[in-house]
C-alpha cells in the first residue's frame, strides 16, 4: 500500500501559518498560536481550546508519522506568539 505523503514543513517552526498541526484534528498552525496569544500555556490548554491532540490518530494521519503533541510544545517553548 503506497500511502500518499502530504506536503509539511519538518520543522514547524518553519511551517507557514496554515499548515496543519494536528493533522486528525484539523488544527493548524495559526489555530495553535492564536490559542497560544490567548493565553494557553501548556498542552492541556492548548488540547482544550483547539480540540488538537485529541483523536489520536496523528501518527496515521500525519507525514510527520507521529503525535502532533512535539509539534505543540515546540510552538509552546518557542512562544512564538510574542
Amino acid at each position: 500500500m503506497n500511502r500518499q505523503i502530504a506536503p509539511y514543513t519538518e520543522n514547524i517552526l518553519d511551517a507557514p501559518l496554515n499548515e496543519p498541526v494536528c493533522w486528525c484534528s484539523k488544527v493548524s498552525k495559526q489555530m495553535i498560536l492564536e490559542a497560544i496569544k490567548n493565553g494557553a500555556n501548556n498542552i492541556g490548554s492548548i488540547r482544550q481550546t483547539t480540540e488538537a491532540c485529541t483523536v489520536g490518530r496523528c501518527k496515521l494521519l500525519s507525514p510527520r508519522e507521529r503525535c502532533c503533541s512535539k509539534e505543540i510544545l515546540l510552538l509552546l517553548d518557542a512562544d512564538v506568539s510574542a
